[in-house]
């Protein structure tokens, strides 16, 4: 036998056999997640806070919220999102065989809120999910198509509903764009700006590639690159593979995932209008679904964790032409607290709840695992 082999399945076997084997990258990504969001969210948190009590003035908040009970429902539907993503990740991973189930896509959703609000937003969560998922045992391949099948769903649901939106809004948003040259010129201005930075990596990664490729940068690093295209290649056709079964087979599963996708969207980007008419102002469902969705799209490339700091200002700059002065900035600061902070309240607890009950059953199968091996070897009849 190889002698790397077998060192490398001696490894392997003295790993599953310890009570506490090593973790490997993604297994640990949970704990340094979890230890860095309890430490740094409540300092953001109380941030926010203080602008609200700031924004107040001495005001009484009650005396500025008119309809409690909007605020109520804002509370309940700042969840949903969070049940229908966790819903969508169990049926595709029923669907496709991983074994993920309701708890194991509850897991994954609540860490990847978790490790997004203190990563820059415009880094994206799509790794931070791919490697949660990874650690729920879900292999790369099949967790790619999963987040692929996702992406593909949030592009329909979300194309939709942005038009219906445009629509129904009379077009407001646009007739507000419009009238605001200087927005129009800085919104230009950053659009140039991202544009020639993505065309400038683009030149970049392109002269690496063909360096390598090539062989300029050294055979090495070209049988290296060959490897990776192969295995490129490989993932691809794994991918398609599953996509096929899904255009065969799972057209149900797709439009019940494309119903959760539109409860899930719907009710997110819907805060802000509910909020709003708990301060009393009129309600325009979907004028200011549409300006969440713009809010969040604006926060969503800045560079901070949670897109801090760049959500607030978008918010004070898209609502302000639509809301009463006294209202803005107190509503902005409550809408925060619930659209944000909340919901990242609770998925942290879940979170937290959820993993040490994953590691408590672990060690329940280890323990029960190492006590059915004892009792086979003692009844094991001698040669």
């Amino acid at each position: 036998m190889d002698r790397r082999y077998a060192t490398g399945h001696e490894r392997l076997l003295t790993q599953s056999s310890h009570p506490n084997p090593p973790l490997v990258p993604w297994q640990r990504l949970p704990r340094r997640t979890l230890a860095i969001a309890l430490s740094v969210l409540p300092l953001m948190a109380l941030a926010n806070v203080g602008v609200l009590v700031w924004s107040l003035d001495g005001i009484n908040l009650a005396d500025r919220i008119a309809v409690p009970g909007f605020l109520v429902l804002a509370v309940v539907t700042t969840f949903l999102p969070m049940v229908a993503n966790s819903l969508r990740l169990a049926l595709w991973g029923r669907f496709l065989g991983v074994g993920l189930g309701f708890r194991g896509g509850l897991k994954v959703v609540t860490g990847t809120i978790v490790a997004n609000s203190i990563t820059p937003s415009a880094a994206g969560g799509v790794p931070l999910k791919l490697l949660f998922l990874m650690g729920e045992g879900v292999s790369s391949r099949k967790a790619a198509t999963l987040i692929s099948l996702q992406a593909a769903e949030d592009a329909v649901v979300l194309g939709v509903l942005v038009a219906l939106c445009v629509g129904f809004s009379g077009f407001q948003l646009m007739d507000f764009v419009a009238g605001q040259p200087g927005l129009i010129a800085r919104i230009e201005g950053n659009l140039a700006l991202f544009g020639w930075i993505a065309l400038g990596v683009a030149c970049v990664l392109a002269a690496v590639i063909f360096a390598i490729v090539s062989g300029a940068a050294g055979a090495g690093l070209q049988a290296r690159a060959a490897q990776i295209g192969a295995r490129m290649r490989s993932f691809a056709a794994h991918m398609l593979h599953d996509w096929l079964r899904v255009l065969r087979r799972g057209k149900g599963v797709a439009l019940a995932n494309l119903v959760l996708a539109l409860v899930q969207w719907l009710s997110r980007f819907s805060l802000a209008g509910i909020v709003l008419a708990g301060f009393g102002q009129a309600w325009h469902p979907a004028l200011y679904w549409l300006l969440q969705y713009v809010v969040q799209s604006i926060s969503s490339v800045v560079p901070t964790p949670g897109g801090a700091g760049g959500a607030e200002a978008a918010f004070l700059l898209m609502f302000a032409p639509f809301l009463a002065s006294g209202v803005l900035v107190p509503a902005m600061s409550a809408w925060r607290l619930i659209f944000f902070y909340l919901p990242l309240t609770g998925a942290a607890v879940l979170f937290f709840l959820l993993h040490r009950a994953g590691g408590r059953a672990a060690a329940l199968r280890h323990a029960r695992s190492a006590r059915d091996s004892a009792i086979a070897g003692h009844t094991q009849p001698a040669e």
